[in-house]
């Protein structure tokens, strides 16, 4: 009789979309793999570019990866990873970022312990959305206890795979490829009566880069868009979805 095997259970994922070797930090897809090469979970990468899959799409810490022939932007490639997982639990990470350990078993210990958790990470806001505009920004070493916010920042985040699927919960595309994708996850996640929280966590490095690049061009799906582009567009899909939709029912 021929022996079945049964494939171990994926506790974790690691979901690390690529677009290129992060020239702007000390730190890029390579070296986080290397940080990965100590923490177990399934790694995915959705890479963006084929300069960067021809490179690493054999890497043997890479367990499963999608290539996109055009940059698919942040909302659809996590979107891909997302559903890709077979993890309990999804981690969202930018290529340019350090992860140690213990920032991984912190986020997992407090997303499955806090009350309503669907997605935690080590920095997020309290946003006023009438004028949207951020109120407090809670970031690394500025607090000692998790805080529900109203978004999580991007580049570092656990999701609660079970509660987020059985909510039907989906990163917007309209928001590629970046900005207001964050604060779109924070409504719909309050709409659906859960919660997301910046928690205090502590073992990672990260060095701003595209978000905060005035002068930033980026070519989604072929096409060259300003940063300034990206942003008004976004922010006028984000007021029409969210404000429009409530004053039209009024």
């Amino acid at each position: 009789m021929e022996k079945i095997s049964i494939k171990p259970e994926i506790s974790r994922s690691f979901i690390i979309p690529v677009l290129d070797f992060s020239a702007h930090s000390p730190y890029n897809i390579n070296t986080l793999l290397s940080d990965l090469e100590n923490i177990p979970g399934e790694v995915i990468c959705i890479f963006n570019s084929i300069e960067v899959f021809d490179k690493l799409h054999n890497h043997p810490r890479i367990d499963k990866y999608c290539f996109n022939n055009l940059n698919a932007g942040v909302s659809r490639s996590w979107n891909i990873g997302i559903n890709m997982a077979e993890g309990r639990c999804a981690f969202i990470l930018n290529a340019d970022i350090h992860i140690l350990p213990s920032a991984v078993e912190q986020l997992e210990s407090h997303l499955y312990s806090l009350d309503k958790a669907v997605i935690v990470g080590p920095q997020g806001t309290h946003l006023d959305f009438k004028n949207l505009s951020v109120i407090k920004y809670f970031e690394k070493g500025t607090f000692n206890e998790p805080v529900q916010t109203h978004d999580v920042s991007g580049f570092l985040f656990a999701i609660h795979l079970e509660r987020y699927l059985k909510h039907h919960l989906m990163f917007d595309v309209q928001f590629s490829p970046c900005f207001y994708e964050e604060w779109d996850m924070g409504l719909q996640i309050m709409q659906a009566d859960l919660a997301c929280y910046a928690v205090p966590v502590k073992g990672f490095e990260h060095h701003w880069g595209a978000s905060q690049n005035e002068g930033l061009s980026i070519n989604y799906f072929g096409k060259n868009i300003t940063r300034e582009e990206i942003m008004s567009g976004n922010r006028k899909r984000f007021v029409a979805k969210w404000f429009q939709s409530a004053a039209d029912d009024k």
